[in-house]
């Protein structure tokens, strides 16, 4: 692995009335970490056919249509997906890329809902960086370097380890393969998009940002979830693909995140993967280590970075 230092540098957070949105910029460089991998992704290439047909000049091209229940039918799959799937433990491959490097890793992911998560990140000599979150208590303990970040579980704490300026919650609900909406949107008619076939929604909030979700036709399953702007522009994209059936409910076994602004991307190949396994708290929690140096990340300045990547 190859190390990389960084002392300043910035990451975006999207926020609305105080809550952290999905637009990510995730952090290519950190400042005092002797390791290098990668955090999540994979390149979505996506595939639309179509067909030619003689029509008259008179004659108008059909337009795709829904059923006009299916907007909530949509939204109550999403629901009755969230109350399926309460936990998750598995192991994933993780890759991340940007326009100047691109890195792998493989990394034990354990989350509950509504806000725990446990990352253990491997390198070739063992673990590099195990993160744990209880949902208000962020711990990173650095085996190699003796030390131990400690702090709240904020957004801009969460990101100094692991790249991604999201709440806690967020987090859990995308390794958890569902999206993280926020509250009080509208909801549009569904469509279907012509280019791939998929039932589209669209979500405004407030009138700022629209959220876009696609889903395939057969199962109502999620494939794609989109945050643009007023005038179109993509700020980030969730593409969920290679779904599987494990305890008899599908699971995306590819969950990949996109900043469209930034050209970075990040994705989970999950290798194994258990849903709803009886998960202690103690998990998500990390205690003094003797020996080991304990170091307060409330004391940190906005920008500085600590972690593996």
């Amino acid at each position: 692995m190859v190390i990389r230092r960084r002392v300043a540098g910035k990451f975006k957070l999207a926020c609305t009335k105080g809550k952290p949105q999905l637009r990510v910029s995730f952090i290519t460089q950190v400042s005092c970490c002797p390791q290098r991998g990668a955090i999540l992704l994979f390149l979505a290439v996506f595939l639309s056919s179509s067909g030619c047909a003689f029509l008259s000049p008179s004659q108008p091209v059909p337009s795709p249509s829904a059923p006009t229940t299916l907007a909530p039918q949509l939204l109550a799959s999403l629901d009755t997906r969230r109350q399926a799937l309460t936990s998750l433990r598995g192991l994933a491959r993780v890759v991340y890329s940007d326009p100047q490097e691109k890195g792998t890793a493989k990394q034990a992911i354990a989350v509950a809902v509504p806000n725990h998560f446990r990352l253990e990140l491997f390198s070739p000599i063992g673990i590099a960086l195990l993160t744990a979150c209880d949902g208000n208590t962020l711990a990173a303990y650095f085996p190699q370097e003796k030390a131990m970040y400690r702090g709240s579980a904020t957004p801009f704490n969460i990101a100094r380890f692991i790249r991604i300026p999201l709440s806690s919650h967020d987090i859990t609900g995308l390794l958890l393969g569902l999206p993280v909406l926020p509250a009080h949107g509208e909801a549009g008619a569904a469509r279907v998009d012509p280019h791939t076939g998929w039932y589209q929604l669209n979500l405004t909030f407030s009138g700022y940002e629209t959220h876009s979700l696609w889903f395939e036709q057969k199962d109502l399953l999620l494939m794609r979830w989109e945050v643009r702007t007023n005038d179109g522009t993509v700020l980030s994209r969730v593409i969920l693909a290679d779904y599987r059936k494990v305890n008899g409910q599908y699971f995306p076994f590819e969950i990949v995140l996109s900043d469209m602004q930034e050209k970075q991307e990040a994705a989970i190949y999950y290798e194994r993967v258990e849903l709803n396994p009886r998960l202690s708290d103690s998990l998500f929690t990390l205690r003094p280590i003797p020996g080991v140096q304990e170091i307060d990340v409330d004391t940190f300045s906005g920008e500085q970075r600590v972690g593996v990547f």
